[in-house]
């Protein structure tokens, strides 16, 4: 099709994907000013972004009191004194929080079996209670897969490879509703007699008034819906902040009231001293959230984000490449760092044999085991890839252009990508590269460091940030730190928020600052999937003052007009606007 014809026919065709009605689509008058506060002033700009979670803490905690949750925690608790299961399914931001948080809880149950050997077996059995998919597969962790959220049919082949049924429970983190696939999971969970819980983060009255794929979940009484609204993203539809920040605090509250109710009724008075604190009371999460987000915002914590941030932007201004180093924490920076490419029309991470494709800008790597041994510790469970046939989309009702060409996004695509300790020259193939080493809690051990000053020597320089809880005395002679006083809990809920919050500020002040946002419109949206196709759309008209159709016609011209090799030259809807007139520096009138 050519332009006109390809406008006309998702204007006509898929109406459901127009979500200018939806919340969290929308605006949020606390940041509208985000790009121009930010180039004057980093940390006002830091504050601005933080405040946007205003509503996290209140609506959390309402979640906590109501009886939802509360059957949510007993349910839980059920699957583990029955050895059932309890799979966390998800899409883009939200599906690498849901192998996030089982993660963290394989991670515990581990650990426990190495202080109580005695009760290994019994904790094996816990750990494996526990699982998770993200649409796409586990390759949707290192860089996102086209379209596959699109479809309801998908997600609901996911259950079914999942092989849960009666007695299960499914937990479908929704984000914000407009995600088929999830929907198109909770709908089949609940077919196949699971108890399912659905999480969601816009009003429910919106949803089924405008989108049937979130209607049919409503219609299905037997799910538990868990309302989660907390507003407006901080930039513009950008759900991997507000929305992710809330599923993840009150889903990981669940998972450690249910941990803690099984461990007190079932290990002795002297094993429970060794494992420490299981969990807090329920409402606590909400205040120490909300003290989380105030120590973020001032003090030495603010002094640190904004050197982070600077020391970035500095960075990525000269061409340059950050890579970061962690073992304990990899997971969470590699969430943050995969979402740049969708939300900032970055180059993607790329295969550790190919030679020919742009370096992303930011990666991370573990530096104490090996490429395939440090993605074991990842997910801590064999890598899920989709192993899809042509015969499998074409049953699944999937596009031709997927029929045609189907993803590569089996098991073995993951492994492709090289994040153990092995030399990576790309990583400081081209100057300023800088190598960051993540101290989390202490997480930097002697070996850890020993590894970052043996291979910071083939970076331009290095830093180490040091975040949470710091010891004394300094690791290496560039530091930043950002010191926050966190609750060690039996999953570390409290410390993974931070550590999202962190980064999240991290990667969206340096692109703000560097022009990727304007006002709070994310302005550098690649389009991957037809949601995205809707946001660009809407960005333009909202910016260049015309007409969604209008808007609508001229992306199009912009999508279909370029050579697919120069995906990442600048975003379509950047290319738009200055087409139309618009200057994307300007500060937002």
């Amino acid at each position: 099709m050519n332009y006109k014809e390809a406008s006309k026919d998702f204007l006509e065709n898929e109406k459901q994907f127009h979500l200018g009605v939806i919340p969290t689509e929308q605006s949020n008058p606390i940041t509208r000013n985000l790009s121009a506060t930010i180039a004057k002033d980093t940390a006002e700009g830091i504050k601005m972004i933080l405040a946007a979670d205003v509503n996290i803490a209140p609506v959390a905690e309402k979640a906590f009191k109501s009886k939802e949750f509360k059957m949510f925690v007993n349910d839980l608790k059920r699957v583990l004194d029955e050895r059932k299961k309890f799979v966390f399914s998800s899409v883009g931001a939200s599906g690498r929080m849901a192998i996030q948080l089982d993660g963290a809880w394989r991670f515990f149950w581990q650990e426990m079996a190495r202080k109580l050997p005695v009760r290994k077996e019994q904790f094996a059995e816990l750990c494996e209670c526990c699982n998770s998919f993200t649409t796409g597969g586990d390759r949707a962790l290192v860089r996102s897969v086209e379209n596959f959220e699109d479809y309801m049919t998908f997600g609901a082949q996911q259950i079914i490879e999942a092989g849960v049924g009666e007695g299960d429970i499914v937990i479908a983190l929704s984000e914000c509703g407009l995600s088929a696939s999830i929907n198109g999971s909770a709908v089949e969970a609940d077919n196949q007699k699971c108890n399912t819980y659905y999480l969601y983060c816009n009003p429910k009255e919106i949803l089924c008034e405008h989108l049937d794929r979130a209607r049919v979940v409503f219609e299905h009484k037997n799910i538990v819906k868990i309302p989660l609204f907390v507003g407006n993203m901080a930039v513009a539809g950008s759900t991997r902040m507000q929305v992710t920040t809330v599923e993840l605090l009150v889903a990981g509250a669940a998972l450690e009231l249910a941990a803690n109710m099984w461990l007190r009724e079932n290990l002795n008075e002297d094993e429970l001293k060794l494992a420490g604190i299981g969990a807090l009371e329920a409402t606590q999460y909400a205040k120490e959230f909300k003290k989380l987000n105030k120590a973020l915002s001032s003090g030495k914590a603010l002094q640190g984000l904004v050197q982070a941030v600077e020391y970035e932007k500095n960075t990525y201004d000269q061409k340059g490449l950050i890579t970061y180093v962690t073992h304990d924490y990899l997971l969470d920076i590699m969430t943050d760092t995969t979402e740049r490419q969708p939300t900032f029309t970055l180059p993607p991470f790329r295969k550790f044999d190919d030679t020919e494709s742009e370096v992303s800008w930011a990666y991370v790597k573990d530096p104490l085991y090996p490429n395939k041994v440090a993605w074991q510790h990842v997910f801590r469970r064999p890598i899920k890839g989709l192993e899809w046939t042509k015969e499998d989309y074409i049953r699944m009702k999937a596009a031709q252009s997927i029929i045609d060409n189907p993803p590569a996004v089996g098991a073995e695509e993951v492994e492709k990508y090289c994040i153990g300790y092995e030399d990576d020259p790309s990583r400081y193939s081209r100057k300023p590269a800088r190598l960051v080493c993540m101290d989390i809690n202490g997480s930097a051990n002697e070996e850890v460091m020993a590894w970052f000053k043996k291979n910071v020597e083939n970076f331009s320089d290095g830093v180490v940030i040091r975040m949470g809880n710091i010891k004394k005395g300094k690791l290496y002679k560039n530091e930043i730190q950002i010191p926050v006083k966190l609750p060690r809990t039996c999953t570390d809920l409290m410390t993974h928020l931070m550590v999202k919050l962190a980064f999240n500020l991290l990667s969206t002040a340096t692109m703000a600052k560097m022009g990727r946002v304007w006002g709070n419109w994310m302005i550098q949206v690649l389009p991957t999937n037809k949601k995205l196709i809707d946001r660009s759309t809407r960005i333009i008209a909202n910016i260049a003052g015309i007409s969604y159709e209008k808007a609508n016609e001229e992306f199009f011209k912009s999508y279909l007009g370029r050579d697919p090799k120069e995906e990442y030259r600048e975003s379509y809807v950047v290319e738009t606007l200055k087409r139309l007139g618009c200057n994307p520096e300007d500060d937002l009138k």
